[in-house]
């Protein structure tokens, strides 16, 4: 059974991204229908987040306490209308009305499918089980991106954001049936969650170093997966001079070979787990090393116009920022397993505002470059670049998660507290 919940999650995944990504695609036919400029696309993009953090640490919190069952339909459902309603969008105002319902909507998910995971697979399989979840958004990227390609240019973007609407419809009836089952008693670990907590004990977790820079790094990552959302896709045509068509083709290629490799060093991080119990090795310094080489290879991006060398970059950036959110969750959750739910929550509700921060730095580093747009897509990108080189060595030195794997050794708050008093 929890083979065919994972594959049911993986779908939602991927319906996920679609509807995350197709803002991006259609960037020229909604800034041409609309008249927005780059500053006001920024805002467009941003607004995505502004809900999106907070309903991410909300929702994964109510998760815990209500079922992740319940809380991944409600989300499909948001979607559903959030996408349906943009077939109506004739202003600036309503499509960042449609963007923020949807972002509300989006926010709880990741770590609300974490939690839910968690309770069907056993610690020393989570890598492989949070790598396929990851793989949704990939395989989002290479399925969804080339269809909605064709589906902007054949019938219109409002037309693709309503067909998007119907998949989430689709998705309800079917967790309907799905989402009543039970996971297996054998999975043993701390379950709390409908307890009361020592909250004053739970913010020193927060405060902890470990918590910090594993939410820093995680912070850096998304800003990156916000840009090649909102802006790589313009980025891709304008300044590399590559087609749509073309533009589809490489972020379809580079999402899947990107989300293979993925969980290549996915398993072999649940290999070392295994072998050492230790998450510092295990997940902390691979990801440290895979976020330093992403940041390389995100800076010598700009340096190329090559699509075979572009597209060979992309899919190691994608490889190693995917896995980012494959291992950071389990950083945090072992700091307190009894609310994987909120500590997930709460790591991705932080790292998520870098959503609403980038694309309006995005948009006016690009539009003071003025007629040399060119210069502001690539400063930014080498900006980043250089962020996330810088957080992979502090995340490496300062991140020190309970040495032991073994999430049922790791201290409840309240016997926290208890030692402590």
């Amino acid at each position: 059974m929890r083979w065919l919940i994972l594959g049911s999650i993986f779908i939602l995944a991927v319906i996920s991204f679609a509807d995350k990504t197709i803002i991006g695609l259609a960037a020229g036919p909604i800034m041409n229908d609309l008249n927005l400029n780059y500053e006001q696309w920024g805002i467009v993009g941003s607004s995505f987040f502004w809900l999106f953090s907070i309903a991410g640490i909300i929702g994964a919190a109510l998760s815990d306490r209500f079922g992740t069952g319940k809380m991944l339909l409600i989300m499909a459902v948001i979607w559903t209308i959030a996408q349906s309603m943009t077939f109506f969008v004739a202003s600036l105002p309503l499509l960042i009305l449609t963007r923020v319902m949807l972002g509300a909507g989006e926010g709880p998910f990741f770590a609300t499918a974490v939690s839910h995971l968690s309770k069907w697979f056993p610690p020393e399989s989570r890598g492989f089980a949070f790598s396929i979840l990851n793989l949704g958004n990939t395989i989002g990227k290479a399925v969804s991106v080339p269809v909605l390609v064709f589906l902007i240019a054949k019938f219109g973007w409002r037309e693709a954001f309503v067909i998007l609407g119907v998949f989430s419809l689709i998705f309800v009836f079917f967790w309907l049936w799905v989402g009543r089952m039970k996971p297996p008693l054998s999975i043993n670990e701390p379950e709390t969650a409908k307890s009361k907590i020592d909250w004053r004990a739970t913010f020193r977790i927060l405060r902890s170093p470990t918590f910090v820079f594993t939410t820093l790094i995680a912070f850096m990552g998304y800003a990156v997966i916000t840009f090649s959302l909102v802006i790589n896709p313009t980025y891709l045509i304008e300044v590399k001079q590559v087609s749509a068509q073309t533009m589809g083709y490489m972020k379809a290629i580079s999402g899947g070979a990107g989300a293979l490799l993925c969980i290549i060093i996915s398993i072999y991080s649940d290999r070392i787990y295994k072998k050492t119990q230790n998450i510092w090795k295990a997940r902390v310094l691979l990801t440290s090393i895979c976020i330093f080489l992403a940041g390389v290879l995100y800076f010598l991006f700009t340096m190329t116009t090559s699509v075979p060398l572009m597209t060979s970059a992309l899919i190691l950036e994608n490889a190693f920022i995917l896995l980012l959110f494959t291992l950071c969750p389990q950083v945090v959750n072992s700091l307190l397993p009894e609310r994987k739910g909120l500590m997930s929550g709460i790591m991705m509700g932080i790292a998520t505002t870098s959503g609403i921060i980038g694309p309006i730095i995005f948009g006016k580093v690009i539009q003071a470059a003025g007629t040399n747009s060119a210069a502001g897509f690539n400063i930014t990108i080498q900006a980043l670049s250089v962020l996330l080189i810088l957080s992979a060595a502090i995340y490496a030195i300062f991140a020190r998660p309970p040495q032991q794997g073994n999430t049922n050794n790791v201290q409840s708050p309240r016997k926290i507290s208890e030692t402590v008093n």
